[in-house]
């Protein structure tokens, strides 16, 4: 037979077996006989609940059966009139196929008995299975006629595998192979996940309704969860049952009583299993995995979750529909769930009440509105939500025409929107044009330019003359202004937002700013470039965010770009100069060395030592360079030493060839006390400080009672001064 002709007999059987499902869906069989059934006339006999599921079971299976044989044997007899070559019987593959029969039987007894089930219930969860094919001649005959044949019979079996895990197996497959970074992946992965928890769910209640006698003669206090009550108890009920309540929990599953009606069914719960979930998938799925936990989110026409929770459940759908592409899997559930709830919440039902005895919309309801409508950016239910808001503040909460005339479908049609890239556009206008800007450091030209701006602006404030300007240029003449000690410049430079209030809530005037202000250290500081990315520009209602960044040193400044298209800063003061910098005095052993052990833990854990450092106080640094001396950790202390222009450090290998030479002789009863000044900028340019640290007198007589440690700071924080005791 032809390689061609071989191709495309696999690709049809591959097509035919994929329409057969890898398992048994209770809930979706049941969701299309119903469908079938308001078709039906009504006269049609009823038939009992345990009754039907077996008959959909088998009914299921064997027309799924007859489809797919049918499919096959079609396909092979159409081949075979085209072909004359011979089929190649192989006693061998015979054989493969048979171990590889047992061996699957094997492990689906080995799921069947993890989960406790009897037969007839593991038959539900199990369903049919690619291993099907193995016992389908025409499907056998076309693999022997290629070379692969033991590569294309075990996919098949890999494949019903795959259907038999359980979805705790699952969870530890995803933490072997996390999908953080693969969208399309981790929707393939919670689409599974969901159907097969689905299913399991679905098999316990059948077990819990057919125990219904026994859960009903199981008596609790009635201050009692009785579902509680049974996960914590399973002794007295019927093995089946027992068996269930003490494995449900292994797959994230427990029976819960429904709080309207207290009747005892199974769910999904936000386990240590789930957790593991949601932290190995993308990002963008999240509303997915959530949904798992918080569906169903209506009980009839009534809220399954307090009102403002639900809201913020909205938020996470929302946060999904709009990031991940669309798919034919959870998609649409998500979608509808989104739906209903925000009009649920908006609009209420006959079991609803909205508004009070005046007319005024509850204030639940005003917060989980205003919840909703939360954040800057364009999403689709602030879209809808920011005219109902302000029309219904201007009447007091009374009343709003875009209320009154807001539809089911709405939302959808701004989600939609919002997918095709113009829900911006319909809310805000037209996005601006944001230019890339990169200048390497130093330059004359940008200096000038700086300069003139500066002398501009200072005249009137008027920021009209900013516009246009980059922000890169905007946050010179902020640093520029500093460097001149003039903080009324910087004050007028900065975004009004910003500048509302301090942490003690007092609000920013010009007075009180200038009373405040003290010199900072300049972001332009041995920095080397400087730049700014307009693809990185995000919204905040009317305005604009992103940063100004810096190589060379770690700066990354936040901007604002205002209504009248003018760039300013997004931050009210800069970093302290180091001068500024100090420690009031602490225990040295109680406050500092107790804590020395952990920060250098973090220091040895991390890939950025610069970057560990560039935040640490001075006296921690100071800790850390004891600790690791005392420890004999030489090669990590090395790194604490300062090595700017003006240094006497000894290189490294020197260093470590006689450490103990140049380490302080030390014991953890020396220092009683320790402060920490910063100081001036020296001739070198270097920022020293100066650690004070009180000896203790009666054990060391011999040595002064207190010693000046020294230190320096550069770019990357506070280091050791080589020999710091010495002038």
């Amino acid at each position: 037979m032809a390689n061609d002709n071989f191709e495309k007999r696999m690709e049809f059987l591959k097509k035919s077996y994929e329409r057969v499902p890898s398992s048994f869906d209770p809930d979706e069989v049941f969701r299309k006989i119903d469908a079938e059934g308001k078709r039906q006339p009504p006269e049609q006999k009823k038939v009992t609940k345990n009754g039907m599921r077996q008959r959909i079971t088998v009914w299921a299976i064997s027309i799924a059966s007859v489809f797919l044989i049918g499919l096959i044997g079609a396909g092979y007899i159409a081949d075979q009139k085209n072909s004359e070559e011979e089929i190649v019987d192989s006693a061998e593959l015979d054989e493969y196929i048979e171990k590889l029969k047992a061996k699957y039987e094997e492990e689906k007894e080995k799921r069947r008995e993890m989960l406790k089930l009897d037969e007839k219930h593991f038959k539900l969860y199990a369903g049919s299975s690619s291993m099907s094919l193995l016992d389908m001649e025409s499907f056998v005959t076309t693999t022997k006629q290629n070379a692969n044949a033991k590569e294309i019979v075990l996919q098949q079996y890999d494949q019903a595998i795959e259907g038999l895990k359980l979805p705790s197996e699952m969870i530890q497959d995803l933490k072997n192979n996390p999908l953080k970074e693969d969208e399309v992946g981790s929707i393939e992965f919670l689409a599974t996940y969901r159907k097969k928890v689905t299913s399991l769910i679905a098999i316990y209640d059948q077990i819990v309704d057919e125990n219904s006698e026994a859960i009903r003669a199981f008596e609790v206090s009635s201050s009692s969860d009785k579902a509680e009550i049974m996960m914590l108890t399973s002794k007295s009920f019927p093995e089946q049952l027992q068996n269930i309540i003490n494995t449900m929990k292994e797959q994230s599953i427990r029976l819960e009583s429904e709080k309207y009606t207290e009747d005892i069914g199974a769910r999904y719960y936000e386990s240590q299993l789930h957790q593991e979930l949601s932290s190995n998938l993308h990002p963008n799925t999240y509303g997915y995995s959530r949904m798992l936990i918080d569906s169903p989110y209506m009980f009839g026409g009534v809220l399954e979750h307090p009102l403002l929770e639900s809201s913020s459940m909205i938020q996470d759908m929302e946060y999904t529909l709009m990031n991940v592409e669309q798919d034919s899997t959870l998609y649409p559930i998500l979608q509808s769930y989104y739906s209903t709830l925000f009009n649920e919440i908006m609009k209420g039902s006959e079991y609803t009440k909205l508004f009070d005895a005046d007319g005024v919309l509850l204030p639940e309801y005003q917060e989980a509105w205003r919840n909703m409508a939360g954040g800057g950016q364009a999403t689709p239910m602030r879209y809808i939500l920011e005219p109902i808001i302000k029309e219904m503040e201007a009447s007091d909460w009374k009343e709003s025409a875009s209320w009154d005339s807001l539809n089911y479908y709405d939302l959808e049609e701004a989600l939609v929107l919002h997918r095709e890239g113009k829900l911006e556009e319909y809310m805000y206008g037209e996005r601006p044009d944001f230019q890339d800007v990169a200048i390497q450091l130093p330059d004359d030209s940008f200096e000038k330019e700086v300069q003139a701006l500066y002398t501009d602006f200072k005249k009137t404030y008027d920021k009209s003359v900013l516009k246009g300007v980059s922000p890169v240029h905007v946050l010179k003449v902020f640093d520029y202004a500093n460097e001149r000690e003039d903080p009324i410049t910087m004050y007028h430079l900065i975004n009004e937002n910003i500048l509302k209030y301090d942490e003690s809530g007092t609000e920013y005037t010009s007075e009180y700013y200038v009373e405040k202000w003290r010199k900072g250290i300049s972001y332009f500081w041995n920095a080397t470039e400087v730049r700014f990315d307009g693809q990185a520009v995000f919204r905040d209602g009317q305005n604009f965010h992103s940063d100004v960044r810096f190589t060379g040193v770690d700066w990354q400044i936040p901007m604002v770009f205002t209504e009248q298209g003018v760039w300013e800063v997004g931050i009210k003061s800069m970093s302290d100069l180091p001068l500024y910098h100090m420690s009031p005095e602490m225990d040295f052993q109680d406050e500092i060395m107790s804590m020395s052990a952990f920060y250098y833990e973090g220091l040895i854990g991390t890939d950025n030592v610069d970057s560990y450092l560039r935040w640490s106080q001075p006296l921690d640094v100071l800790g850390m360079y004891f600790y690791a001396g005392s420890e004999g950790f030489y090669e990590t202390q090395y790194e604490l030493f300062y090595q700017g222009e003006g240094t006497d450090v000894v290189d490294k290998e020197t260093f470590l060839a006689n450490p103990e030479s140049y380490f302080l002789p030390y014991d953890d009863k020396m220092y009683k006390k320790a402060s920490f000044q910063g100081l001036e900028r020296d001739e070198d340019g270097n920022w020293p400080g100066i650690a004070t640290l009180t000896v203790d007198a009666e054990l060391y007589p011999d040595l002064p009672p207190e010693r000046k440690f020294h230190m320096y700071w550069g770019k990357d924080g506070w280091r050791v001064k080589f020999n710091p005791l010495e002038q």
